[in-house]
C-alpha cells in the first residue's frame, strides 16, 4: 500500500493514476481482511495506440488475446482519429470483449498523450505498450511476465523483435544517443565498423540476438514495464509528440536505479513504419525534433554548451542529408522521364538534322518537352500509386502529342517536321514505357500484381479455411499465381497437393522454388508463422499472413485485398463499349510500323499478322480464340497476343477467366502492357517460317 509521502513524491504525470491506484490497493487489503473468498489481482495492462492501421490493427488485438488466454489482463486501445474506418471495426469486433477498453479522441493527441490516457487506467502489475502493426507469440506474455519475476530489480524489458522477412530488427535496443554516441551515428561510423563496442554502441550491433543482457533503452513498439516503476518515474513526456519518448521513459528508469533487459527467448514481428510511414516528409521533422529535445533535456547541464552545440549541428545536417534523399526519390522519376523526353525529342529528329538549329534548340525542344511533363504531372503520374502505369503514361504521351502537334498548325515558322514529332512520340512510348516494364519485371518481382511474372505460390496450412485462401488467390487472375501446393501443420488433413511439413520450410522452398508463402493464421500459430518466417529470411520469398475472416493479405507495407475474384457473370465490359473500340482501332493502326520493325527482327508471329490488324479482323491486343468465336456479348476480335497467351493459360477454364478479365478491364495501358511484354518477353519462342 503506498504511503502519503510516497505519494508527494510521484511524478506529476502520475497523480491522478496513483491516487487511483492508491484507492484500489485499500479497496484489495479490505476484501482480503474481512475474508473475501477470492481476489484476482490484475496481472497484465496492454496499450495499443492506433492511427489509421485498421487491418495491423485487428491481426494485432486478435495475436494479443490469442497470447493472453490464462493471464488476467486488460487491453487498452486508444484510437488517435483514424479516418480509414478503424473505430468501426473496433466497434463491431472488439466492443463486446469485457477485458477491452476501447477509447476515441477526436484529434490525434500524439504517441505519448495517447498512451499516457491508458496508462492513466491500467491496474495491471505489469504495462506492456505496444505498437499496432506487431504480431505476438502465443508464449511471449508469460515468457516475458516469468523473466521480469525472476529479478525483481529489472524495471523494463523488450523482446527479439523481427521484420516481416524475418531479419532482426537492430533498433529494438539500444544505447542513450551521448553526444559520443550519436556522433559516431551521424556520421555513418557505426554502419562502417558495426562490429566495433566503441563505434556501433548506439544499436549495439557487436552483440549476439540471441543472448539476454542489459541495454540502456528499447523501442516503444514493445516495452514491458513494471508497473510501479511509472508510478516512480512517470508516464510519457508528452512534448514528444512522436518519436523520442520511449528513449526518454528509459533513461528515467535508469536513472531511478531500475535495470533495462533486452530479452531474446520470445519475439514478435513487427512491420516497422506501418503506424507512422517513415518515407514521409513529416517523419523527418518529428524525428529530429524528438532528438533535438531529448538532447536539450538531458545533456545541456552534463556536456558544454559547445559540444551541445556540434550535435545539434550534427542532428541538422543529418535531418537536410534526409531531406535530400527523399527529395530525389520523389524527383527520381520525373527527372528520368525528362531526360527520356528530351532523348526522344533529339531521336525522332535526328533524320531531319545534322546540326540541330538555334530555333529548335531553344523553343520547339523545350516547348515539346514542357507540354509532354505537364500533363505526366496532371494526369498524376507520379503518385505513388500510378508511377509505374503504363495507362496513365500512354494516355498522357498521346494527348501531349495531339497538343504539340496542333502547334505546329499555330506556329508554322516552328514546324520543323510532323513525322519527327511522331517519331519523337513513339521514342518516347518506347522509352518511358519500356523502362516501366523493365522496373516492374525485375526490380518489382518480389511484389505480385505483374501479368506476365508467375508467382509460385504454397499457402501453409490444410485445413477448409487455406484451401478458401488458395481458391482466391488462384481466382484473382491479376496476381498471376502459379499455386504449387499446401504446407501441413499438423492440424488439417493432408491431401495429395500437401508438400510437406511446416518444420521443413526451409527445404521446401528451396526444393519447390517458391515465391511466396501465405500463412494462414487459423491454421497456424502466431509462434509457429514467426518461427518459419525467421527460417526463411535469407531466402527470395515474399511471406504474408491471412489474417481469420478477412480476405487480406498483410506483409511489410501492404495490405492485399483478394476478395474481388473474378466471378463468371455477366457484367458490364469495357471492351464492349464504343468508345473503347473506336480508341482500341487507332491503337491498332498507330502501332502497325513499330510492331512490324520488331516482328523483322524477332519473328515471334507471322509477318501476315500486321495485313490482318490493317484490315480489321484482328486486333494487336485481344481475347484468345476461345471467345472471338463466340456469339452475342462476346463477339470479339481474335488477338494477335492476348493475355491468355502471355499467363500461358492451357485449359479452357483458365483461358475463360484470363478473357473476361481482360474484357472486364480492357484499356490502353493494358493493352501496352501485354503488348510490350509480349514482344519483348524471353518467354515466347522464335516463329518459323
Amino acid at each position: 500500500m503506498f504511503s502519503a509521502g510516497y505519494i508527494i513524491t510521484l511524478h506529476p504525470f502520475c497523480l491522478e493514476w496513483a491516487l487511483c491506484a492508491t484507492l484500489e490497493t485499500l479497496c484489495c487489503n479490505f476484501a482480503k481482511k474481512f475474508g473475501a473468498s477470492i481476489y484476482l489481482s490484475m496481472i497484465l495492462s496492454v496499450v495499443i495506440v492506433s492511427y489509421n492501421v485498421k487491418t495491423f490493427l485487428e491481426q494485432c488485438l486478435r495475436s494479443v488475446l490469442k497470447a493472453a488466454e490464462g493471464i488476467e489482463s486488460e487491453i487498452f486501445v486508444v484510437d488517435n482519429n483514424s479516418v480509414d474506418g478503424t473505430e468501426a471495426m473496433l466497434m463491431a469486433k472488439f466492443s463486446c470483449l469485457p477485458n477491452v477498453h476501447l477509447i476515441f479522441n477526436r484529434e490525434n493527441l500524439g504517441f505519448s498523450k495517447a498512451n499516457n490516457q491508458a496508462l492513466r487506467r491500467c491496474r495491471g502489475r505489469y504495462v506492456l505498450v505496444l505498437n499496432p502493426d506487431t504480431l505476438v507469440q502465443e508464449d511471449t506474455f508469460r515468457k516475458m511476465i516469468a523473466f521480469m519475476e525472476q529479478d525483481p530489480t529489472i524495471g523494463a524489458a523488450g523482446c527479439k523483435l523481427l521484420n516481416a522477412d524475418g531479419s532482426f530488427q537492430l533498433s529494438c535496443r539500444r544505447s542513450f544517443p551521448t553526444p559520443e554516441v550519436s556522433f559516431y551515428k551521424i556520421i555513418g561510423l557505426s554502419a562502417l565498423f558495426p562490429q566495433s563496442r566503441r563505434f556501433a554502441r548506439y544499436n549495439l550491433t557487436y552483440l549476439p540476438i540471441d543472448a539476454t543482457y542489459e541495454v540502456d533503452a528499447l523501442m516503444g513498439a514493445f516495452m514491458f514495464i513494471r508497473r510501479e516503476v511509472l508510478e516512480q518515474v512517470g508516464l510519457f513526456d508528452e512534448s514528444f509528440f512522436m518519436y523520442g519518448e520511449d528513449l526518454d521513459l528509459c533513461y528515467r528508469i535508469k536513472q531511478a536505479g531500475w535495470k533495462i533487459y533486452y530479452y531474446h527467448e520470445t519475439q514478435i514481428i513487427h512491420y516497422k513504419g506501418e503506424s507512422t510511414k517513415k518515407e514521409s516528409f513529416n517523419y523527418v521533422i518529428r524525428f529530429y525534433e524528438a532528438m533535438l529535445i531529448f538532447v536539450r533535456k538531458h545533456y545541456r547541464l552534463r556536456y558544454s554548451r559547445l559540444f551541445e552545440a556540434i550535435l545539434v549541428l550534427g542532428i541538422y545536417l543529418r535531418a537536410s542529408l534526409a531531406f535530400l534523399r527523399r527529395l530525389l526519390m520523389r524527383l527520381g522519376v520525373p527527372l528520368l522521364d525528362l531526360v527520356l523526353i528530351v532523348l526522344s525529342i533529339f531521336v525522332g529528329f535526328r533524320y531531319k538534322f545534322s546540326v540541330y538549329p538555334t530555333e529548335f534548340l531553344s523553343i520547339v525542344l523545350p516547348a515539346y518537352t514542357a507540354v509532354w511533363v505537364t500533363l505526366l504531372v496532371a494526369f498524376g503520374q507520379y503518385r505513388a500509386a500510378r508511377q509505374y502505369s503504363l495507362k496513365t503514361l500512354a494516355l498522357a504521351l498521346c494527348i501531349g502529342f495531339l497538343i504539340n502537334a496542333s502547334l505546329t498548325f499555330f506556329f508554322k515558322q516552328y514546324a520543323f517536321s510532323r513525322v519527327g514529332l511522331s517519331a519523337s512520340f513513339v521514342c518516347a512510348l518506347l522509352f518511358l514505357g519500356g523502362w516501366r516494364v523493365l522496373w516492374r519485371a525485375f526490380a518489382l518481382k518480389a511484389f505480385s500484381g505483374t501479368l506476365a511474372c508467375r508467382r509460385r505460390l504454397a499457402v501453409v496450412g490444410t485445413g477448409p479455411a487455406a484451401i478458401d485462401v488458395a481458391t482466391k488467390l488462384q481466382a484473382n487472375i491479376s496476381k498471376n499465381y502459379d499455386f504449387v501446393g499446401y504446407i501441413s501443420t499438423g492440424n488439417g488433413v493432408a491431401n495429395e497437393q500437401t508438400l510437406g511439413r511446416l518444420e521443413n520450410i526451409v527445404d521446401i522452398v528451396r526444393i519447390n522454388r517458391i515465391d511466396e508463402l501465405v500463412f494462414v493464421s487459423s491454421e497456424v500459430s502466431n509462434m509457429g508463422a514467426l518461427t518459419a518466417i525467421s527460417k526463411c529470411s535469407r531466402m527470395p520469398v515474399a511471406c504474408r499472413i491471412a489474417p481469420s475472416g478477412l480476405d487480406v493479405m498483410i506483409s511489410s507495407g501492404s495490405i492485399e485485398d483478394f476478395s474481388n475474384t473474378i466471378a463468371l457473370v455477366d457484367v458490364e465490359l469495357a471492351l464492349s463499349q464504343p468508345a473503347r473500340q473506336i480508341s482500341k482501332r487507332i491503337f491498332d493502326v498507330l502501332l502497325c510500323p513499330l510492331v512490324l520493325l520488331v516482328l523483322l527482327v524477332r519473328r515471334t508471329k507471322p509477318l501476315s499478322e500486321v495485313w490482318q490488324v490493317l484490315r480489321g479482323k484482328k486486333t494487336w491486343v485481344g481475347v484468345s480464340a476461345l471467345h472471338s468465336k463466340s456469339s452475342g456479348v462476346y463477339a470479339w476480335r481474335t488477338g494477335v497476343w492476348s493475355l491468355a497467351e502471355l499467363q500461358h493459360a492451357t485449359t479452357p477454364a483458365q483461358c475463360e477467366r484470363a478473357d473476361l478479365f481482360y474484357a472486364k478491364n480492357s484499356s490502353l495501358g493494358l493493352d501496352t502492357e501485354i503488348l510490350f511484354k509480349s514482344l519483348f518477353s524471353k518467354s515466347h519462342s522464335r516463329y518459323m517460317l
